[in-house]
């Protein structure tokens, strides 16, 4: 039967949450995504979203992100294994929309079954490896050790615009960073759902503002699960345990508000050192993902 794309609408996202749910178990085994979470994508600026019905029934799901860095971030899903063609092709039709020379970018998740193939076959390659960090918080979790006397609070609303130039001077030095402009970052960094001041923690040195972790609960909804969605230091504070004592502070206001675990993303080839430092930390890879990247 034919494939027919059409734009998704916040009402579909009952229909988007089965779909996400019945990958990702096929892909790394547990869902992942609240349908809160995929409500909230439809305000968020510069996505473009369809899904593929097949007599009816959702078979696929497509969106496209416009990135301060030029490329196009695609996100498609389905098990259906002539339908992932259908919606790689409609990502670089519209790529050719957007851009004479759109640089396209998917991530494959997991043990995924069906579009790393279909990638391939399409002439997409593979550029960069990411993983997901855990830790189970069932264990003792040590002091952090704060350097020089500096010590974390919570932040206060109205702090956003101070907390974007610092999480922006940390990542300067990361791979393919782009500075995004205040009102995107704010628009994905406070999402009404899942935003809480009182989660994102910041040390202060005088008057600067010198290291931040901006933390949350996961996505997909699960009470018990922290999530630290950026954990940064400003270059001219690093090397002196701030990152380390942030993670552990993270760990521990996490269990006293009832987390059984707490996961992060980072870069396989991070060359800051935040990968052995997760580790250090009692952190353990759960999950690989892999970026593609193809030029139609």
């Amino acid at each position: 039967m034919t494939v027919e794309l059409r734009a998704a609408t916040p009402d579909d996202a009952p229909a988007i949450k089965r779909l996400f749910d019945e990958h990702a178990l096929a892909a790394f085994g547990e869902v992942a995504l609240s349908e809160e979470e995929i409500r909230s994508w439809f305000a968020m600026p510069n996505i473009w979203i369809q899904l593929a019905e097949r007599d009816g029934q959702v078979v696929g799901y497509l969106d496209i992100t416009s990135e301060e860095s030029g490329h196009l971030s695609v996100d498609a899903r389905t098990l259906v294994p002539d339908v992932a063609p259908v919606l790689l092709e409609a990502a670089e039709r519209r790529g050719r929309e957007i851009a004479a020379a759109p640089i396209l970018r998917g991530t494959v998740q997991g043990h995924e079954p069906v579009l790393r193939q279909a990638l391939e076959r399409a002439g997409w390659a593979p550029i960069r490896q990411f993983f997901q960090m855990r830790i189970e918080l069932d264990g003792e979790l040590p002091e952090p050790a704060w350097p020089d006397g500096l010590t974390p609070r919570s932040a206060e609303r109205g702090e956003e615009e101070r907390v974007y130039e610092a999480h922006m001077d940390s990542f300067a030095d990361h791979w393919d960073f782009r500075r995004q402009p205040f009102e995107v970052w704010r628009a994905y960094s406070t999402n009404a759902h899942r935003y809480d001041p009182s989660l994102w923690w910041l040390v202060e040195d005088g008057d600067e503002l010198a290291a931040i972790s901006l933390n949350g609960w996961d996505f997909s909804g699960d009470p018990q699960s922290g999530w630290i969605q950026v954990l940064g230091v400003r270059p001219q504070w690093r090397k002196r345990g701030l990152g380390t004592a942030l993670l552990l502070h993270s760990f521990r206001d996490f269990r006293e508000r009832g987390a059984t675990k707490v996961g992060l993303g980072v870069d396989a080839e991070n060359t800051t050192g935040a990968l052995r430092l997760y580790e250090r930390a009692g952190m353990r890879q759960v999950r690989r993902s892999e970026l593609y990247e193809k030029v139609p």
